[in-house]
């Protein structure tokens, strides 16, 4: 079995690390990362290769960025043991499938139908119009729903490996709200020293156990989880 030290190094091999520098912090972009690690505490494994280029601009704050290496391990060997659960690849590709239909098709009819309005004589626009926006509404409304219930199976195979391998548990939370915890405490110092209000810098986070924050809106179906904004 390969030991930690092992998929540093490759983890190391495979992807040059950021060297942090003095930048100007970012609280948009404070907000973008903590969202991000954040999701993985719900088995949410969302790509993190661009926040190296954050750490790298110095928009995250140093201590961030000092900790980063470690935490991107930690997300790195949380997101890889979907490939180790029956199924779960299968029902993200699925979704992913879907998701990318509606982008697609959505614009694509919109478009066909505002060219129409303006071009009334072409007969081939105005006989496809009709079916595309049924096609696209139809597909805009399997992505909202499979958005929900395969995301809900994916997370339903993730936390039944978690229960059912008790050494993975080390791979869970903890870590990583302490670093979503520094990033609200970065954000924090941010708006105190700019002056601005926390209203205009809220961040979307599925769990609300961190300090310094109050929730502005809970979750809703189309969106799953909170706003908060940060108390200064």
């Amino acid at each position: 079995m390969m030991g930690d030290d092992d998929e540093r190094g490759r983890l190391d091999r495979g992807r040059s690390q950021p060297s942090a520098r003095r930048g100007k912090v970012d609280p948009t972009e404070i907000g973008k990362v903590a969202y991000t690690i954040d999701a993985y505490r719900s088995h949410v494994f969302y790509d993190f290769s661009w926040i190296d280029k954050k750490v790298q601009a110095g928009n995250l704050g140093r201590p961030f960025a000092e900790d980063w290496k470690s935490v991107q391990l930690k997300m790195w060997k949380m997101a890889r043991i979907t490939v180790k659960i029956p199924g779960a690849r299968r029902l993200s590709k699925m979704q992913s499938y879907i998701e990318a239909m509606w982008q697609i098709l959505v614009p694509i009819a919109f478009l066909i139908l505002f060219i129409s309005l303006f071009a009334p004589g072409v007969v081939i626009l105005q006989q496809i119009g009709p079916y595309m926006i049924f096609i696209a509404l139809g597909s805009l409304l399997a992505g909202l729903v499979s958005r929900g219930l395969i995301g809900s199976r994916i997370a339903g195979k993730i936390d039944a490996y978690f229960r059912d391998n008790p050494e993975a548990q080390k791979l869970r939370s903890i870590d990583l709200r302490e670093t979503v915890q520094m990033l609200i405490d970065e954000l924090r110092q941010y708006l105190l020293q700019a002056g601005e209000e926390p209203e205009k810098h809220m961040v979307g986070l599925g769990f609300v156990d961190y300090d310094h924050i109050e929730v502005v809106k809970k979750p809703r179906p189309w969106r799953r989880y909170y706003i908060v904004k940060v108390v200064v």
